[in-house]
């Protein structure tokens, strides 16, 4: 389940981080090796006017053009140059070493086995110029191009009539530049211009990457744009491309591809409205003290992998938080394994001329009291006149944390859309922790070498997993525990029945948890909300002590953790609001369609 799972966040993740540069296209010459042919070595090789991949097919030796995502075999998309002579290469296929590349009927590109010296029809030329390369065949003089969906050799006079646009551009991309660990393939390159409209509030300072919804990554570092504003009076902008507002108004953004001539564009207009999304669980990514990220595709693709000590050192690491660890959120955007970009990119394209979006990324394993008055303070001094909270799971408690310290946020908390929230916790986590399956339940299955006990020895030492077990509020107002009347019961059965409970933690998390009722009524009372959770999943419905254990009902009425009950009890009074169900599991439920479309309408019921 693991490796599947992971195989999808990765090609998730190469989405993301090379979104910038598909709509920048291809490359001009110049001095960059990482970007520009600079002689022998390994490319991935992509039509600058399709903005698709060359890819070898092995068993029929044939190359066709990709859509630009990466095949299983990975080294398919990957070509290799070697010189032959003065600015002349023969071009194999990584996956094929005894393959060269040649032509055959109606000059079609295809490969031929190579038995000795290759002849004059598998040499090429590589001809850098404006916008990209040339590559040209030394027998016939004729430039290969994207000829609809095949490669194929053209004169440079059918090369120009073949599209309005020249096919015969191609980007070559050093494999090398590739070499983070982020991503590993060029995906849907293409030289159209990226515009949009975008609101930003009177106090932002806003990078460049986070305003088109990116993380840096190659080919969209700071350096490789020259930045340009249209108003200074309304903001200004850095060499880095972070930019800060100076006054009302409206401005136009520019940034200019330094490779490519392409621009992204944006009109900015300052608002002080905003949107925030606060992410889950292990929804936000983490990086230590030295800047590596240390949760989580990196580690996790490390781990899948069998044993890797240093990996396992870093996972270890996450355990027993303290203010000394040195341990911090990373923000992306789009958060860990991309579980929130589709909910992004939605409020930003349907929300954006009106609202500044943001995502706040935090350290989940912390105390929802910490992270939630960090919040707070974060958005009281933004001054916002609105502010529409998207939280998912974990990140409610957080935003209930920062309603029950701030009073003034309370008072300009325009909607709050509850995802998945455990509002008083969830009797499906004391389930997982029982039955010491707290990797399948949390989405993580169990990979490599770590093992669920493995996992559960870094999970039982953070304080947001005992504010998601079932409150004290929960087992004594709520009788969510059967045959339990009090929270010390409840702890005293979780003792028994969970290896390693820690029974201080919880007496913490339920002085914690307390704090979300003022007066005895929800703080989730004291704003709108529109409440969602996942269904079709077999979830814990209840907990009931038995002998001093724990033992649990199910419902398919859940997401695998939380059931749509849990998701809004405690909170409406007599009246509780109504759960709009979606069939999604909760690690993916900001990524399902029908809790999207719900955000976008509760959103747009503001304005009615």
């Amino acid at each position: 389940m693991m490796r599947n799972l992971w195989k999808i966040a990765c090609s998730a993740l190469a989405c993301v981080i090379l979104a910038l540069f598909a709509s920048l296209g291809g490359a001009a010459a110049g001095s960059d090796s990482e970007y520009l042919f600079d002689g022998e070595g390994t490319y991935y090789v992509t039509g600058v006017k399709l903005g698709v991949n060359l890819t070898f097919g092995e068993g029929s030796l044939v190359l066709r053009l990709s859509d630009g995502r990466l095949s299983e075999k990975k080294d398919c998309t990957r070509f290799r140059f070697e010189r032959r002579g003065a600015n002349c290469y023969s071009i194999h296929p990584d996956c094929a070493t005894d393959v060269y590349l040649t032509y055959g009927y109606a000059e079609q590109l295809t490969a031929e086995r190579n038995t000795g010296t290759i002849p004059a029809s598998g040499l090429w030329r590589v001809l850098p110029g404006p916008g990209g390369a040339r590559i040209v065949n030394v027998a016939n003089g004729h430039q290969l191009v994207t000829y609809g969906l095949e490669p194929a050799l053209r004169s440079q006079e059918e090369a120009e009539q073949i599209a309005d646009g020249d096919t015969s551009l191609w980007l070559l991309v050093r494999t090398t530049c590739y070499g983070t660990g982020e991503t590993s393939a060029v995906r849907e390159l293409s030289v159209a211009e990226k515009e949009i409209e975008k609101a930003v509030t009177k106090s932002a300072t806003v990078p460049f990457c986070e305003l088109f919804g990116f993380s840096w990554g190659p080919f969209s570092r700071p350096g490789d744009f020259t930045f340009s504003l249209d108003r200074t009076d309304v903001m200004s902008v850095s060499s880095t491309g972070v930019i800060k507002v100076n006054g009302a108004g409206e401005a136009t953004f520019s940034a200019r591809h330094r490779y490519t001539g392409q621009r992204l564009t944006a009109t900015l207009r300052v608002s002080n409205d905003v949107i925030v999304i606060v992410p889950g669980f292990m929804g936000s990514e983490l990086k230590n003290k030295s800047g590596d990220k240390i949760w989580c595709e990196s580690l996790l693709d490390q781990l899948s992998n069998g044993v890797n000590l240093s990996a396992l050192s870093k996972f270890m690491d996450l355990g027993s938080p303290s203010s000394g660890d040195g341990i911090t959120a990373y923000n992306n955007s789009f958060g860990a394994l991309n579980l929130y970009r589709k909910m992004y990119q939605m409020l930003v394209t349907k929300f954006g001329k009106d609202y500044t979006v943001e995502f706040y990324a935090y350290d989940w394993r912390k105390s929802s009291g910490t992270t939630g008055r960090e919040l707070a303070r974060y958005l009281d001094g933004k001054n916002y006149d609105n502010v529409i909270f998207v939280t998912h799971s974990f990140g409610g408690l957080v935003c209930g944390q920062a309603l029950a310290s701030s009073e003034k946020l309370r008072e300009h908390t325009a909607l709050m859309c509850m995802v998945g929230v455990p509002v008083n916790g969830t009797a499906g986590l004391a389930q997982a922790w029982a039955q010491d399956k707290f990797g399948n339940v949390l989405g993580l299955g169990s990979f490599g070498s770590m093992e669920n006990s493995a996992i559960r020895k870094i999970v039982c030492t953070l304080p947001s997993v005992y504010e998601m077990l079932p409150s004290a509020y929960a087992v004594e107002q709520l009788g969510a525990v059967g045959n339990c009347t009090s929270y010390s019961q409840f702890t005293s059965a979780c003792a028994e029945s969970c290896t390693s409970f820690n029974r201080s933690l919880a007496s913490d998390a339920a002085k914690v948890t307390a704090k979300l009722y003022i007066d005895g009524r929800s703080v989730f009372d004291m704003v709108p909300t529109a409440v969602f959770g996942g269904t079709g999943y077999d979830t814990a419905t209840s907990a009931k002590v038995s002998g001093g254990k724990l033992s649990f009902g199910n419902t398919t009425d859940g997401d695998g953790i939380a059931t749509r009950d849990e998701c809004r009890a405690g909170i409406g009074g007599d009246e509780p609001p109504e759960v709009t169900g979606a069939p999604s599991r909760h690690l993916w439920l900001c990524e399902d369609q029908a809790v999207v479309d719900g955000v976008a309408e509760a959103i747009r019921g503001l304005a009615e």
